[in-house]
């Protein structure tokens, strides 16, 4: 028996001791610890010199490096020139900055190329971004912005400032007059960085639009003729379908005698479309959605209504049916098709069972696929993880990002199969009327780009799907952030014991932490176990999304404990007081590994930004749902072995943690395979379809 893995509580002074030793808190060996906190903040709005290396170096790798390293070296090499011109324009007066924009603009639109405006675009956006928000691009995020304006993917740290990078690429590509499209995770986000910028665009010259959910098409109409339109990727996709569906209504109908002297002329009554062609689109957050969101499509359905009672009877009689099977005995589990299956037992139950009869009536075989679905929503669709139940209808939980999803529903009859579990009313499953995939919209555009926290793993991946590269971006600052190895815990009750007591351990010397979760009853959990400990905290999940902005940002406050689901706040900054800093700063602590690396990369993130102090720690545990990766026998027999320990918290589990990563890397490889088979398919899809003639979106 070895001793306990190491607790992450330090004593508030060792998490500034490195910086003391760099000489960045010269002079402050006897300040207080407010002092100290509000040194470290200052530390944050200074550019430190050689982030990107020297000049000579940009120059050699910019011609023989690697094609990521080549595209970094390029837009290290641009930077003096953007700083010589945004010197220039420091004199101009906010009148000569328009017009200035204006010229820039004329030129653009001459045909000058937007690689030569580079420098002086950015230099005025500099120049605007001071004086509007009094904010100065650092090198590194005019970097990013020369790597997003080349078409690539940008790698750039949280809390880098990805909000005020997009408007760099932005600005320049704009300036054409054919459009821009800033697409990114939720409405929220679209809303809150369009309008955050918005005063710098239009010092600049530039129109912006916003698109949200229930708009009319007027309204959409307007923001689509704006310069630069921010909105979801999803809503970008949706539009797109709408407008397939209206040329394939309006495609045989003739102008009316009277349709020149209606709004807009003949030419508006033949084109119903909202958007124009699709010119250059910035992807924020562009993991989540070129990777997590691309393993499902965009689909417009018909009308939604509650189905009747006929209606309902196949998926309620699959219901019943699925609730009185066994496991092994009348189904099992198929690990490549990732699907349950009927056993030839199973199908006999199933044909002996009464099946319904009438005109919804279906025939055997399509009654055993209704069955596997009720099977699937019994045994792999969890409550308050998979999806929710909100004012009696079932709402999707994003996976990946812990957030509700009104507006999608499961397909192919899956849907139903929840409701009817649920006991909920059951929706009519109307046929598909439109579909695309993001791999297949994204490529519409004539450049494509993004920028997000996480992609460098699946660098080739993005290459192979969109065509573009993963570039990553040194932080401003050097980054101090420590992170401990992952303790391993036998079951999920001695994990949420050592949870709570790091909590308040942590609490107790004034440290924020940020408690990751991965499903609403585990945080829901966590929070009474939180209440009997008498700590205060706040919880962010599906169900509290509408205060999602306000939790993140008060995440860093003096001795707050925020406990959030996966990446729920993500795009929302967490800045940590001058009195957190000093006691250490945000303290991550993660209670299971997510299926992606790439999540538990974003979540670790959260603290020791810009090169503030801070740490990061997983606890694990042998019935975690992770370890389903390694096959369901394996993971029945680890959680048996871990519910026999009872609380024991010795170093003897730590011989686990090697199975875990062992498990991530799988359930990797299995959701690639099905990006890979979804694209192959859409593929397939679109090209039979125009081989006949047929428009490949509208079905």
């Amino acid at each position: 028996m070895g001793a306990n893995p190491v607790s992450t509580v330090q004593p508030p002074t060792q998490s500034t001791r490195s910086l003391r030793k760099k000489g960045h808190l010269a002079g402050l060996d006897d300040a207080t610890p407010e002092q100290v906190g509000e040194q470290l903040a200052e530390l944050r709005h200074k550019s430190p010199p050689g982030r990107l290396g020297s000049y000579l170096y940009n120059l050699v790798n910019s011609q023989l490096g690697l094609p990521w390293t080549r595209r970094l070296s390029q837009a290290a090499l641009l930077i003096p020139k953007v700083r010589h011109w945004e010197k220039k324009f420091e004199d101009l007066t906010n009148e000569e900055i328009q017009a200035t924009g204006l010229r820039l603009r004329g030129r653009a639109r001459g045909g000058e190329r937007l690689v030569n405006l580079l420098p002086e675009a950015f230099g005025l956006f500099c120049m605007a971004s001071r004086r509007v928000l009094g904010l100065r691009p650092f090198d590194v995020q005019l970097a990013a912005g020369a790597v997003i304006h080349g078409g690539a993917c940008a790698e750039v740290s949280t809390g880098e400032g990805k909000t005020l990078i997009a408007g760099l690429p932005c600005y320049l590509n704009a300036l054409d007059g054919k459009g821009v499209h800033l697409a990114t995770v939720n409405d929220y986000l679209a809303r809150r960085d369009a309008e955050w910028l918005k005063p710098v665009y239009e010092s600049l010259g530039m129109s912006v639009g916003i698109l949200q959910q229930q708009m009319q098409d007027y309204d959409r109409q307007r923001a689509y003729r704006c310069d630069i339109t921010y909105a979801t990727a999803s809503e970008f996709g949706f539009d797109f379908l709408r407008d397939r569906l209206k040329l394939a209504t309006t495609k045989n109908q003739e102008t009316p005698f009277w349709g020149p002297w209606q709004k807009g002329g003949a030419a508006a009554q033949n084109d119903p479309r909202v958007q124009r062609d699709f010119n250059f689109v910035l992807v924020d957050e562009a993991d989540n959605i070129f990777i997590d969101e691309a393993r499902t499509p965009l689909i417009i359905s018909g009308e939604k209504r509650p189905a009747t009672p006929e209606e309902s009877v196949v998926y309620l009689w699959s219901d019943k049916i699925a609730r009185e099977m066994k496991h092994e005995q009348h189904f099992h589990f198929d690990p490549k098709k990732q699907k349950l299956e009927l056993t030839n037992e199973g199908r006999q139950l199933a044909r002996y069972s009464n099946p319904p009869t009438g005109p919804n009536a279906e025939a055997m075989d399509k009654l055993v696929e209704a069955i596997e679905k009720a099977l699937q929503a019994h045994y792999r669709f969890k409550l308050d993880q998979h999806y929710m139940i909100d004012k009696g209808k079932i709402v999707i939980i994003d996976e990946f990002t812990g957030r509700s999803m009104p507006d999608r529903s499961w397909n192919e009859g899956l849907h139903q199969a929840v409701e009817a579990k649920e006991r909920v009313s059951i929706t009519f499953a109307d046929d598909k009327a439109a579909q695309i995939t993001f791999q297949s919209f994204f490529r519409l555009y004539k450049k494509l780009s993004g920028m997000t926290g996480t992609a460098r793993q699946n660098r080739m991946e993005i290459r192979r799907v969109y065509k573009i590269w993963v570039v990553s971006l040194p932080t401003n600052r050097p980054t101090i952030r420590r992170t401990p190895t992952d303790r391993i815990f036998p079951n999920e009750e001695s994990k949420f014991t050592a949870v709570v007591k790091e909590i308040v351990d942590l609490n107790r010397i004034g440290r924020p932490v940020l408690v990751g979760t991965r499903s609403v009853g585990h945080s829901e959990r966590l929070s009474e176990k939180l209440s009997l400990a008498g700590i205060e905290h706040q919880v962010l999940n599906a169900r509290q999304h509408e205060q999602e902005a306000m939790i993140v940002e008060r995440a860093g406050e003096k001795g707050r404990v925020t406990i959030a689901t996966n990446m729920a706040g993500r795009g929302t900054d967490i800045k940590p007081t001058p009195e957190s800093l000093a006691a250490g700063g945000l303290h991550v602590l993660g209670t299971e590994r997510h299926e992606a690396a790439r999540i538990d990369r974003q979540l670790v993130g959260r603290s020791g930004r810009q090169g503030d102090p801070g740490s990061a720690q997983f606890y694990l545990a042998l019935d975690d749902e992770l370890l389903e990766g390694l096959g369901h026998a394996r993971k029945d027999y680890l959680s048996a072995k871990g519910s026999a320990a009872g609380l024991d918290i010795s170093s003897w589990w730590q011989r686990y943690l090697p199975l875990f990563r062992k498990a991530q890397i799988k359930i990797e490889q299995r959701h690639y395979r099905n990006r890979l088979d979804l694209m192959a398919h859409e593929k397939i899809r679109l090209e039979t379809l125009k081989d006949l003639g047929a428009d490949p979106y509208v079905d």
